[in-house]
């Protein structure tokens, strides 16, 4: 580890000759200015020697050739999103791609292209502006190439896929410094890749994602029910289930109210279409008797607001996410009553179930296969077994073949780290990961980007 105290480990000068192109900031610790290593989770922090901010794909050409140079390690860092540590490196490089968050629209061709750096609510409201959308995540401050490339949930998938389904090109900066277009003629192995492989190949400069003309408003729901209202929640969502269309997406929450520390289960969606079809879809919501209601018609790109207000937990995080077949009122019972026995030490745990409209691709078709916020560091890994066991317990619907492919895991991104072993790699990615591998072999053999959904290079 390095020695904070220093300028740079290992008395190396700051301006060295790799970088002498470099176009864009070189930040180290002692630039109180730029150097910036704040992460959405206060445990996702680690302190680098470099925080590298390129402005173009030869500054992340160069950021790369520099870390190797050095012997350093590297790591992305797009929206910082994570809860992992994933976009951050103890004594290392974070190639910062947050300077890089221009989106241009191809109307013609209906693609927009997303530089690395660029959030969610930047891409929302630069795409908004060309009358398009894209199948973007919920949460504003999540980096856009981050979640399309791990999937990518958000509420037009049910209409137009995942966000990885629809990426359709990128340029990426690869291990050995070369800058390379990837589409179905360039390096098709890596487009594949790319659809859910995370960044295990290398940087993305820029997207190209499939985009999709778009309302200029959509209707969101909120409403907040008492615990004893579980029951009857749980029946008429059931019940919902079966009749839901592609265009409406709903979660609920379990959470204390910050004030008067009381359970309560939140109710919130967002649908593609008006308030007058939102009261007539969800009206059987409103019939259940929420303690509060409100249908809203609200412009298109502040649709994640509710979400927003959920993810922005502060302090320590850790989560995990689970798929369930079967929404019961006997599972999601033993998940809540596990949830208020952590509330005693963690106020601001919550359990978030997500309800998507989906269809499902062939396996092979993408490299895809199928939160606790708290301030007391001493808690994480009592808090990571909590969500290991709530995890097990609403995944405990899932069919065999689910759990089989790792299905149950839900939302891999939790699983996303660096293991002694692959172990976890091989799960999420299931009958992929042997493909998986060739592409690491042939593109980053030295585990040059190994982060995040880490795959091994396969033997020679």
């Amino acid at each position: 580890m390095f020695d904070p105290t220093s300028d740079i480990p290992g008395g190396q000068p700051k301006q060295s000759p790799l970088l002498r192109h470099f176009k864009g900031i070189v930040s180290t610790p002692s630039d109180v200015e730029t150097y910036d290593i704040k992460r959405w989770a206060q445990n996702a922090i680690k302190k680098a020697a470099y925080v590298l901010y390129p402005l173009d794909a030869e500054d992340v050409s160069t950021a790369i050739l520099f870390a190797r140079a050095e012997k350093l390690p590297i790591a992305i860092c797009g929206g910082g999103n994570d809860a992992l540590g994933a976009s951050s490196s103890e004594g290392g490089v974070v190639i910062d791609m947050r300077k890089m968050n221009a989106v241009r629209v191809d109307k013609k061709s209906k693609v927009g292209y997303i530089q690395g750096g660029t959030t969610n609510r930047q891409a929302v409201e630069e795409l908004f502006k060309e009358g398009m959308a894209a199948p973007l995540g919920m949460y504003g401050g999540v980096g856009v190439i981050g979640l399309s490339c791990s999937g990518g949930l958000g509420f037009k998938m049910g209409q137009y896929g995942l966000a990885c389904d629809n990426i359709v090109s990128a340029t990426m900066v690869l291990a050995n410094g070369e800058i390379v277009p990837v589409d179905d003629e360039h390096h098709p192995d890596l487009l594949w890749g790319i659809k859910g492989g995370g960044s295990n190949f290398g940087v993305i400069a820029e997207l190209g994602m499939r985009i999709h003309e778009t309302r200029s408003d959509v209707c969101t729901i909120q409403h907040i029910y008492l615990p004893e209202q579980l029951p009857a929640l749980v029946g008429e969502l059931s019940a919902w289930l079966e009749v839901q269309t592609a265009p409406e997406f709903i979660q609920l929450v379990f959470a204390l109210d910050p004030e008067d520390r009381k359970p309560y289960l939140i109710f919130s969606g967002v649908g593609d279409f008006s308030a007058e079809d939102g009261r007539r879809l969800w009206g059987r919501f409103v019939k259940l008797g929420p303690v509060k209601s409100k249908v809203s018609q609200v412009p298109y790109p502040q649709y994640g607001a509710l979400a927003d207000q959920v993810a922005n937990i502060p302090g320590y995080k850790v989560g995990r996410g689970a798929h369930f077949n079967k929404f019961d009122y006997e599972t999601v019972k033993k998940a809540y009553d596990m949830w208020l026995a952590v509330t005693s030490k963690v106020p601001t745990a919550i359990i978030r179930y997500e309800f998507y409209y989906y269809d499902l691709v062939p396996t092979d078709k993408t490299a895809l296969v199928g939160v606790f916020g708290f301030a007391d560091e001493k808690l994480i890994i009592e808090a990571r077994k909590a969500c290991t066991d709530l995890q097990e317990c609403i995944s405990s619907s899932s069919t065999e073949e689910a759990r089989a492919s790792g299905g149950n895991i839900g939302y891999a991104a939790f699983a996303a780290s660096l293991n002694d072993t692959d172990a976890s790699a091989r799960q999420v990615f299931g009958p992929n990961y042997p493909r998986l591998q060739r592409i690491k072999r042939q593109y980053d053999p030295d585990m040059v980007f190994n982060k995040w959904f880490c795959v091994r290079p396969a033997d020679e």
